[in-house]
């Protein structure tokens, strides 16, 4: 029977060193990630008096929808999803799927069009006569070299579309307020966001 060898002096050290780099790029990555999603929301805020993020709504058939934001902006209310697809995007309004061409992969997805006009009809519902408007926003990692889809934005573009707000000023759309606050009672907060 042969005895294990002894454990060289330096390996333990070695060990916690490699253990404690591997830890601080796993705490920087997810700072990154956390700065990322801040960003994103104080882009997409940036035009609304009030938001509500990753919430369900009943869909109308007794069940309920998700909604990636939902905006009370001066022009009415604003359904926005947001995709992070890296690559040039090809897409349509007629199209069933849509192509990213990234710099290592080129992959397919189902056109967002379906999605988005489910939830807008879903918030029709509880607004009324209230302008319902919905946006697919897409992050800066995509590009749209043949042109934009129908309802499809960058984030950097939202504000041409929506002006930003001054939340100092307040809340000069009153006359959504009783609107907002229905949409607020009936929304909730997923879970599985």
């Amino acid at each position: 029977m042969q005895l294990p060898e002894q454990i060289p002096f330096w390996a333990i050290p070695a060990a916690i060193a490699a253990a404690v780099v591997a830890l601080c790029v796993w705490v920087y990555w997810l700072i990154r990630q956390y700065r990322y999603r801040k960003a994103i929301d104080a882009a997409i805020g940036n035009v609304a008096y009030e938001m509500l993020k990753n919430v369900l709504i009943p869909n109308g058939n007794g069940g309920q929808i998700h909604v990636h934001y939902l905006l009370l902006t001066q022009r009415g209310l604003l359904v926005a999803d947001l995709l992070d697809r890296p690559g040039a995007i090809f897409g349509g309004d007629q199209m069933l799927e849509w192509t990213a061409i990234g710099k290592k992969q080129r992959y397919t997805f189902p056109n967002p069009q379906h999605a988005l006009y489910d939830r807008m009809a879903a918030v029709k519902l509880l607004t009324g006569e209230v302008p319902v408007e919905g946006r697919l926003l897409f992050t800066l990692r995509s590009d749209f070299p043949k042109g934009k889809p129908r309802n499809v934005l960058r984030i950097d573009d939202l504000t041409d579309d929506f002006p930003p707000v001054d939340k100092a000023r307040g809340n000069i759309t009153a006359a959504f307020g009783d609107v907002w606050a229905n949409v607020k009672r009936h929304a909730e907060s997923n879970p599985i966001a």
